[in-house]
């Protein structure tokens, strides 16, 4: 597969990424709040200030944290560029998009905008977005892709 291709899929994360966040942002009233989609699912607008699912948010880093996410950026282009693997290139490609995202967001905003709330009765996961699910996808399918490729 053509790097062309792969890095297609950078651009169509980051792309899902932030125009879902923008539409929770042009939208503020109404998921300050919460919106209930379902009885396990909610809209919300959240301003996370850390870093995975708001760790470290009482530190409020997240220029930092941006920065830190653009040099990880930078390694994973590299790794992208030296990889010839299909697996490992779809993994690292949705990582790529997501850290982004993200990036973007803590460099422009000062923080990143979640808005998924999954929850069972009280029980409420942290708070996440499009980039945040991109790079658990991707995270898996690359460590996968080592996985497999030691087997070969």
């Amino acid at each position: 597969m053509s790097k062309k291709y792969i890095f297609s899929i950078v651009f169509v994360t980051f792309f899902l990424d932030q125009m879902s966040k923008r539409m929770i942002l042009e939208n503020i009233e109404t998921f300050s709040n919460g919106l209930e989609i379902s009885k396990y699912f909610n809209l919300v607008y959240v301003e996370n200030r850390g870093v995975s699912f708001g760790m470290f948010s009482e530190h409020d880093k997240s220029f930092y944290f941006g920065i830190l996410s653009m040099l990880v950026s930078s390694y994973i282009v590299y790794l992208i560029v030296k990889s010839n693997y299909l697996i490992e290139l779809i993994g690292l490609s949705l990582i790529l998009g997501g850290a982004i995202g993200n990036g973007v967001d803590r460099l422009y905003y000062g923080y990143v905008v979640d808005f998924i709330d999954l929850h069972l009765n009280n029980f409420h996961w942290p708070a996440f977005n499009f980039a945040d699910t991109f790079i658990t996808i991707g995270a898996i399918t690359f460590f996968l892709s080592l996985i497999i490729d030691k087997k070969n």
